[in-house]
């Protein structure tokens, strides 16, 4: 069965796993520098590789998803996301 939009998050892993114990993110934030990392790096992930995933059918529910989102909110993915990475690169 597809998940939803909102089982690929922080608070998903939060509610199936043991993962997220002692984690410093606010799973339930969806942005800024508190948010869970899973609540972004999901949505950039497919954002950026859009063009080798998109022809997938099993894919398409999650980019018509993403196509929803607001510009802003695709743009606040993205800033999110590269944030974090970048401190992952020290």
């Amino acid at each position: 069965m597809l998940q939803s939009p909102t089982q690929r998050s922080g608070a998903y892993i939060d509610r199936m796993s043991y993962y997220c114990r002692g984690w410093t993110f606010d799973v339930n934030a969806k942005a800024d520098a508190t948010a869970c990392p899973f609540n972004f790096l999901y949505w950039d992930f497919l954002a950026r590789n859009r063009t080798a995933l998109e022809g997938n059918p099993r894919i398409a529910p999650m980019y018509r998803t993403l196509d929803k989102m607001s510009e802003e909110r695709r743009t606040e993915i993205a800033a999110d996301a590269s944030r974090f990475l970048s401190t992952l690169e020290s």
